[in-house]
């Protein structure tokens, strides 16, 4: 089984990380790299994160999910992280990356965040 699996939809990519651990492993780069170049290759710049397999963030996580963004960020992206278990979310609460990031409950709503503010 892949570290985390891809999917575009019309709003997003959509990305779920299906072995936790590797979002945690500090010794290997190879998992932060295809994480990265998933979204490199993406030309929407809109990514949803599914997070809900998670059930612990080391600071090696917490740095990836930072870089992450950063990345969004720099093609002036929008990046939403979803279904956080509540011990990752008070972990994100205490070192104050809940200002940092944007949250959704489940998928439905952080493709709703994504999509674009309709014109007039």
């Amino acid at each position: 089984m892949s570290s985390f699996s891809v999917r575009e939809e019309p709003e997003a990519l959509v990305i779920r990380i299906e072995e936790p651990a590797s979002l945690n492993d500090f010794r290997s780069n190879a998992f932060r790299d295809s994480l990265y170049q998933a979204v490199q290759d993406h030309n929407g710049a809109k990514v949803a994160l599914d997070l809900s397999r998670v059930d612990f963030l080391s600071s090696s996580g917490v740095a990836i999910l930072v870089g992450l963004k950063r990345r969004i960020d720099g093609v002036q992206g929008k990046f939403v992280i979803f279904g956080v278990q509540p011990v990752v979310q008070d972990l994100l609460r205490i070192t104050r990356l809940t200002q940092y990031f944007t949250f959704a409950d489940d998928e439905k709503n952080a493709l709703d965040l994504l999509r674009p503010l309709p014109t007039a």
